[in-house]
């Protein structure tokens, strides 16, 4: 919501020109124009530029693993259609396929995936590592001081999935997206200290939306280890507790 409002609608912006409170605070507010600009994509905020987003993102850049490697896999039928946190992650030997580093993006390329939402922002991997995944990922990643959170935030938007579906080609049902025609998407980018505020904001979230998946994951992991046992009397509430100690869960 917090993108579409400063990215996509540009309610600061138009507050700014109506006189009227938007509910940031000051500090915030008062680093959006209060007026408008003609571009080719329509108004835009002024002083905001009207560029291409392969001037701000890396479409499949290059991340390495070694032919053999044990590396976390994901599926795509781990992949979230909401949200940003991917599932069912395990080790792997790499073969071939997407390759993906943390705070990376990764975008279902296919149909129906794309359609569906299909899109996860990297979050389970140690800094340095590399993971991979299925062939039908695009991966997507801020270019210098573009930070990943906006990264996703604009991937889940609608104008960019409704611009990747549009250039879909293939046969029907297997339709894909080539990652080349996402070059051709246009945004009006912001000042920098604006996306450095946002990516604050949206890292926060993001952060606490994956240490409540974690946290989902364990107690899971609890219930469908003790719930058949205590069900069937084969386990009494000390044994669950020392069970759980054992396991580290």
């Amino acid at each position: 919501a917090l993108f579409k409002s400063w990215f996509i609608d540009f309610d600061p912006v138009r507050a700014n020109a109506k006189g009227l409170s938007s509910g940031l605070p000051n500090e915030i507010i008062d680093l959006f124009p209060n007026s408008f600009e003609y571009s080719e994509i329509g108004e835009i905020p002024s002083n905001w530029i009207n560029i291409s987003i392969s001037e701000l993102i890396e479409i499949n850049p290059t991340r390495k693993i070694s032919k053999n490697t044990i590396a976390p896999f994901l599926e795509m039928k781990g992949v979230p259609t909401s949200g940003h946190t991917a599932t069912g992650i395990y080790d792997r030997r790499f073969t071939s396929g997407t390759k993906f580093q943390q705070g990376d993006t990764l975008l279902a390329r296919i149909t129906p995936c794309l359609e569906n939402g299909k899109t996860a922002m990297v979050d389970f991997l140690e800094k340095g590592q590399i993971g991979w995944g299925s062939t039908e990922f695009i991966v997507l990643c801020g270019k210098e001081k573009i930070y990943n959170p906006f990264v996703y935030y604009l991937s889940r938007s609608d104008i960019f999935r409704e611009h990747a579906i549009r250039n879909m080609i293939g046969s029907s049902g297997r339709q894909r997206v080539p990652h080349d025609s996402l070059y051709d998407f246009k945004i009006a980018k912001p000042p920098s200290i604006i996306l450095n505020i946002f990516s604050e904001i949206a890292s926060s979230l993001l952060q606490k939306i994956t240490i409540g998946s974690q946290e989902i994951s364990s107690l899971e992991k609890i219930r469908n280890t003790l719930l058949p046992k205590l069900i069937s009397g084969k386990l009494r509430i000390p044994d669950a507790e020392k069970i759980i100690d054992e396991a580290e869960i």
